[in-house]
């Protein structure tokens, strides 16, 4: 069955509104859609005298940037599969990952270029060829192409390759928080619908102005913002990396009607010395809390100064939007809720460990079904039937649903602390002190305990010239929460790791401390 090339709604904004600004890029100039597409047929075109086949994967490795998008949807429309990856991996994650994907063209900077010819080199691939955006002080090298030269001397115009339904569009790796990673087949029938879905819900149309500063190799940047805006010629505005004050200033200069980001970058603008000032001249239409659930505190002083926030839930498997909170005006939005299906097509349920669905309040694993969910993962058969078992994305995340249908996420099943025999969920207690008010970011982790199994570890960054004890925030908690969840420890740091998308992440964490906590142990035999 033939489908739409992912491509095809660039196309469609440079036909329809061939002037209009499609891209505003921070220090670097801005675009209109003719003069995007123009530059993603080029590409198209380079990338098919390079010996890119429909099916072929091609490697972007680059910086959030022009170049970025440019290279996307230029490999979406030859049919080609894009391989998005995160300019921050090293050679040994670079290596694993050219072994399992084959890329036939790795698009990359001269920045990582070393770390790219030691992936290779430490890989099986062959003949597989480096296209350099910028050649700066490689000398007279010839073994790469330039970027900048393959756009200059291929055509302007390019019609995007028929697809068909199964058809891979884009191959997005999972951060590796949990292991090993996973190649994440996404077709362009769920890169296509999904957008759609995301342009439907927020009702955009060529008006909006999107401000984002999210990495771009991210299915969040990807369908969420990128395709929700250029699906319907809205504009975007985007920052190579997140600063608080800059995106203010970009919200308020180009009268950005919406703002996509995670809890951090909101936690950061609401600590700005203007925000209300900043306050006093954005006028938002709509904005996206997601990757990761908004802390209430962070919630409710957003929603006092902007308009309301809407927090979604999404995973990548899932291309990646599942829920959403409805937009302002349109429905009852719940604190703490991650929403409802963003679209009827998309169906989400609550499972138990039967596999059989449970009632309203009971904790149980979401999982998800529709159009938008994966084809699987690239060479990993069995964990993909795991995964998809009976039609269902399983998704590892613990979950109940409300009377009036809102999801809420509990926590990670893999998180789960046992503790003397008893369930913590992280979340419950992260919620909690997250209300503190010397606490600015915090995660709770479970460490190996001699005696109980799992303790309870809080690690905390406070918030600039704060002062709490560890024995403070342990009473905070046992005089809020049944004395089980309390943690036994505390760890104060000046910033808690987080993820490239600005995710607090747990493995850092848990690495840390499991050292502490087994050398304990250890000396305790």
């Amino acid at each position: 069955m033939k489908v739409k090339n992912v491509a095809t709604y660039l196309e469609n904004a440079a036909l329809a509104h061939p002037n209009k600004t499609a891209l505003i890029f921070e220090n670097r100039g801005q675009w209109t859609f003719e003069e995007v597409e123009e530059n993603v047929s080029a590409l198209a075109s380079a990338l098919l005298d390079l010996g890119i086949e429909k099916g072929d994967v091609v490697t972007i490795l680059l910086p959030s940037s022009p170049e970025f998008l440019f290279s996307y949807f230029g490999v979406l429309k030859t049919g080609a599969t894009a391989n998005p990856l995160n300019i921050m991996l090293k050679q040994r994650e670079l290596s694993y990952i050219f072994n399992d994907c084959q890329p036939k063209v790795i698009i990359t900077t001269p920045e990582v270029l070393a770390q790219v010819e030691s992936a290779i080199a430490n890989s099986q691939l062959v003949d597989t060829k480096i296209v350099l955006v910028g050649s700066d002080g490689l000398g007279q090298r010839k073994d790469f192409e330039v970027f900048e030269e393959l756009l200059k001397k291929h055509p302007k115009r390019f019609e995007s390759v028929e697809v068909q339904k199964d058809d891979v569009g884009a191959l997005l790796y999972t951060s590796g928080t949990t292991g090993v990673p996973k190649g994440v087949m996404l077709t362009h029938y769920n890169l296509w619908t999904n957008a759609r879905h995301c342009a439907d819900w927020a009702e955009t149309t060529y008006k909006d102005v999107g401000v984002c500063a999210l990495p771009m190799f991210h299915a969040y940047a990807l369908s969420h913002v990128v395709g929700e805006l250029w699906m319907e010629s809205g504009t975007l505005v985007w920052h190579e990396r997140f600063d608080a004050e800059k995106c203010l200033e970009s919200m308020k200069k180009y009268k950005a009607s919406t703002f996509h980001g995670v809890a951090t970058m909101f936690y950061a603008m609401l600590n700005h010395d203007r925000i209300d000032d900043y306050a006093s001249e954005i006028k938002l239409r709509y904005c996206v809390t997601g990757a990761a659930v908004t802390p209430v505190p962070i919630l409710e002083a957003w929603n006092k100064r902007f308009t309301p926030m809407s927090e979604g839930y999404g995973l990548t498997e899932a291309g990646p939007v599942v829920t959403m909170n409805p937009l302002p005006g349109k429905g009852v939005q719940k604190p703490k809720s991650c929403g409802i299906p963003l679209v009827p097509e998309i169906e989400v349920m609550v499972f138990n460990s039967d596999d059989e669905p449970v009632k309203a309040g009971e904790v149980g694993e979401l999982v998800v079904r529709g159009p938008n969910v994966m084809k699987g993962y690239l060479n990993k058969p069995e964990e993909t039937a795991e995964t998809l078992r009976n039609g269902w994305l399983h998704t590892g995340d613990l979950a109940y649903y409300d009377e009036d249908g809102y999801f809420y996420i509990v926590d990670r099943k893999k998180d789960m602390i046992c503790r003397a025999g008893f369930n913590i969920y992280p979340k419950e207690v992260e919620d909690l002190i997250y209300t503190h008010p010397a606490v600015a970011e915090v995660q709770v982790v479970g460490v190996p305990d001699i005696v109980k199994g799992e303790e309870v570890v809080a690690c905390i960054a406070l918030k600039k010239g704060r002062k709490v004890t560890e024995q403070e925030i342990i009473d905070f908690c046992r005089a809020n929460l049944a004395h089980y969840k309390a943690p036994k420890y505390v760890r104060f740091f000046d910033s808690l790791p987080k993820t490239a998308t600005g995710k607090l992440e747990k493995v850092t964490l848990r690495k840390i401390l499991e050292e502490e906590f087994c050398k304990e142990e250890r000396n305790m035999k």
